[in-house]
């Protein structure tokens, strides 16, 4: 676990645990990062193992030692550090997207995924399968060349393990979720998450590599800013609060 801070450590902490790959460097992670801390946050961002096999070992006691251990209060979380993200045990709001508590399967790959989460082995020959437009328009192909290509079976089966034994839903947590997501299991979401705290969004399984990735971050902060879950509701273009430009280059004025 690797974990890299931003912004002034004197605004409101927020552990951002990342998802499987992801980078702070990345261009696409960097603008979330980026935006977050001109919102007035102190973010904590934490880079998972791509590979691990022990996830309370390795995933869960670490991550939840570091926010501890700093007092954290607010956690937002992506893919699988949402999947880790679930299993914290802390007390505080969790804003999640993405999250990872179901694996997308059909046809063959969904009757040989059993088989070969049984394989005895950490090495990492399972394709990912994920493609660049299945994350957002706006990734790079350099970004999806940087992370993993492939997964192990103990990789798999673990998170398997993960995905079987999630806590309770904790009734002021908020899910961002995006109904063609072709990564994660959108059903496992749904059947997980309250119709009140789920938020529907357009785009790839990465909303903020995705064109309408201004408008979505606008929800995401009010998701962190503690609205109540039910109220949280994503506008059309031109909507109050949105922004009509798509590719999230122009950062908000001040307004002081």
């Amino acid at each position: 676990m690797r974990v890299t801070q931003h912004g002034d450590p004197g605004d409101d902490d927020l552990l951002f645990v990342l998802g499987w790959g992801n980078k702070p460097g990345h261009r696409s992670v960097e603008w979330l990062l980026d935006r977050l801390t001109y919102e007035g946050y102190h973010v904590h961002a934490v880079e998972l193992p791509t590979n691990g096999w022990e996830f309370e070992g390795q995933y869960v006691s670490p991550v939840r030692a570091y926010a501890v251990d700093r007092d954290i209060d607010l956690v937002l979380s992506h893919s699988t550090g949402g999947l880790v993200a679930a299993h914290l045990d802390l007390a505080v709001r969790n804003v999640f997207l993405s999250p990872w508590w179901g694996t997308a399967t059909a046809g063959l790959d969904g009757l040989l995924l059993p088989v070969v989460r049984r394989l005895p082995t950490t090495r990492p020959f399972v394709p990912a399968g994920i493609s660049r437009t299945d994350l957002g328009e706006l990734k790079l192909a350099a970004e999806l060349a940087d992370g993993p290509d492939n997964a192990s079976p103990a990789f798999l089966r673990m998170i398997h393990g993960a995905q079987e034994s999630l806590p309770p839903f904790r009734p002021d947590d908020v899910v961002f979720v995006s109904l063609s997501d072709r990564v994660v299991d959108v059903r496992a979401i749904g059947d997980r998450t309250p119709a009140s705290n789920l938020v529907p969004y357009d785009g790839g399984h990465e909303f903020f590599a995705s064109e309408g990735r201004e408008r979505t971050l606008s929800v995401v902060l009010d998701a962190l800013d503690g609205a109540d879950p039910s109220s949280l509701r994503l506008g059309g273009a031109g909507a109050p609060g949105s922004d009509d430009s798509t590719d999230g280059t122009e950062r908000p004025q001040s307004m002081d």
